[in-house]
């Protein structure tokens, strides 16, 4: 996955995340739907103007955009790094399973 690519889908997965629509978000931070859009699809990047407007409305710093290489992994992958990851540490374990049961309720 290239970097287009991926910064799009984790915009897109941050947006929907906070309920908001190509419209609303892209009025936040004073770009059009247009060029929302093209930037979530991986065709078009952002200037550093609108990277700092998203990293302010989502409240997140710039490195955890980058963040993505999760979305190009599929559930087995995703699920044999969490089972490495609490393998050895029964309290991370016990955590993430309460954070599993919140969020299926």
């Amino acid at each position: 996955m290239n970097i287009k690519n991926g910064f799009g889908k984790k915009i897109k997965e941050l947006r929907q995340r906070l309920d908001l629509t190509q419209e609303q978000f892209a009025e936040k931070i004073g770009i059009s739907a247009k060029s929302l859009s093209q930037i979530e699809l991986g065709k078009n990047f952002v200037s550093a103007e609108v990277l700092e407007a998203i990293c302010s409305n989502m409240q997140v710093n710039p490195k955890s955009l980058f963040d993505f290489d999760y979305i190009a992994k599929d559930k087995k992958n995703l699920l044999d790094d969490v089972i490495k990851i609490v393998s050895n540490d029964t309290s991370l374990l016990k955590t993430i399973h309460k954070i599993a049961v919140a969020l299926d309720e």
